[in-house]
């Protein structure tokens, strides 16, 4: 008798079981009241978007792609499963593995693009056109037609995907924004050609080229990272630093200076750069690109172990600025940024697969490489709402930023977010 008012044990499963960000999913709940229930994706809250008895269904917040734990919380219980989300991947086409010399049969929605034997491997593999909108269920219904067919998402790697995809930012190409009609002004070492690039100059030399001579690149791995977020901006490489990493700060001013002068249209500035000293010059050049309707992305600094002193220009307190704090894989505050109360927003910064001259690919870490995660997003900001001044553009980033369980000082208003908005 006892034993039939035992509460049932928490359970949960997930159909599908695989999704892409922005899908629905169906919780399927025992032991759990769906009416109060609240759903965490990566510790990520998501959208409840129906409730019924026993079941819920949700939206797939802006997460990393891969296996991501699912919390489903109600009344001081929870039940946990995984979920397989779909990041950085082609919504209008799927691979499917099947046995060789087979031909697909496909439902409705599907459309054989290419088939090859892959004999080395032991199957064959088939390019599927899809029309439909939900990716995740298409793979499970693709997988029903038979049970030796295997179906997987068309991933679109790219260099140094974890710290775009972290921000949300393939969610936001998913929406149509890509960055098109914006410049982001890179200041830095210069970019190599490597990189599509509008017309630039280089403050070092005093020449239109401004190659990239810093050994490694720095410049160049900048404006891939902001490419990366914002696929359709044009990229002017402004250099100011030499092939030693000295950024002098005439230069600096000249760099922004110049800027404001050749400005066509909405305009990021992306500063990778700083010293302790504050130069007034500098802050007055930067107070005329924000009035000139330019928003610019700072870099904290790289002294978080040496007592993390003020770092300019990130550490003016200019409306539209915004200083960027770097966070590690894990998302919390990497110990080389440098902490202060003038920290806004944080961002990827550690490990960032990057672009190195000639078309190479290196490993960025730094506040450095955070900084033009940033300026990508404003960037996308600004192609969808072009009005914006730079202070209203600092707002919505930290109103949409994702809370992050560090102080502000290490994280500002938390990790930029492009998962829900612009």
């Amino acid at each position: 008798m006892l034993s039939a008012c035992t509460p049932e044990s928490p359970g949960l499963s997930l159909f599908p079981g695989r999704a892409a960000l922005g899908e629905e999913v169906e919780a399927r709940l025992t032991g759990l009241r769906a009416a109060e229930a609240r759903v965490f994706v990566a510790g990520v809250e998501a959208e409840v978007t129906a409730r019924e008895e026993g079941r819920l269904r949700f939206r797939v917040p802006g997460v990393p792609g891969g296996p991501q734990p699912v919390r489903v919380v109600a009344g001081g219980r929870e039940a946990q499963a995984v979920l397989g989300v779909l990041g950085q991947v082609a919504r209008d086409r799927v691979l499917l593995r099947l046995p060789l010399g087979q031909a697909p049969r496909l439902p409705a929605g599907f459309e054989l693009l290419r088939r090859d034997d892959l004999a080395g491997c032991g199957f064959a593999l088939a390019e599927l056109g899809y029309s439909g909108e939900a990716l995740g269920r298409a793979l499970e219904e693709l997988e029903a037609q038979d049970p030796s067919y295997k179906a997987d998402p068309e991933s679109l790697w790219s260099l140094g995907g974890w710290g775009s995809e972290a921000i949300g930012a393939p969610l936001a190409h998913t929406r149509g924004l890509r960055g098109d009609g914006v410049r982001v002004a890179v200041l830095d070492t210069g970019v190599d050609a490597a990189i599509s690039q509008l017309e630039g100059y280089d403050f070092v030399e005093d020449d239109p080229t401004p190659q990239d001579a810093f050994p490694g690149g720095h410049g160049t791995g900048a404006a891939g990272l902001v490419l990366e977020v914002a696929p359709g901006v044009g990229i002017v490489p402004v250099r100011v630093c030499d092939e030693n990493g000295v950024c002098r700060a005439s230069r600096v001013v000249r760099g922004v200076c110049w800027v404001v002068q050749n400005r066509q249209g909405p305009t990021v500035l992306s500063l990778s750069l700083g010293g302790d000293t504050p130069v007034e010059a500098l802050r007055l050049a930067l107070q005329a690109a924000l009035g000139q309707g330019i928003p610019v992305a700072a870099a904290a600094g790289n002294q978080g172990k040496q007592g993390s002193p003020a770092h300019y220009p990130a550490a003016f307190d200019l409306p539209g600025l915004v200083a960027v704090a770097a966070l590690d894989k894990s998302l919390s505050p990497a110990p080389y940024s440098t902490r202060g109360s003038y920290v806004d927003l944080a961002a990827p910064g550690t490990a960032l697969e990057c672009t190195t001259p000639g078309g190479g690919v290196g490993s960025c870490t730094g506040t450095s490489f955070a900084t033009p995660l940033v300026a990508g997003a404003m960037a996308l900001w600004l192609s969808a709402q072009p009005t914006l001044t730079p202070a209203q553009l600092q707002a919505q980033l930290e109103a949409h930023a994702r809370p992050l369980p560090y102080p502000p000082e290490e994280v500002g208003k938390g990790m930029v977010d492009l998962s829900q908005a612009p």
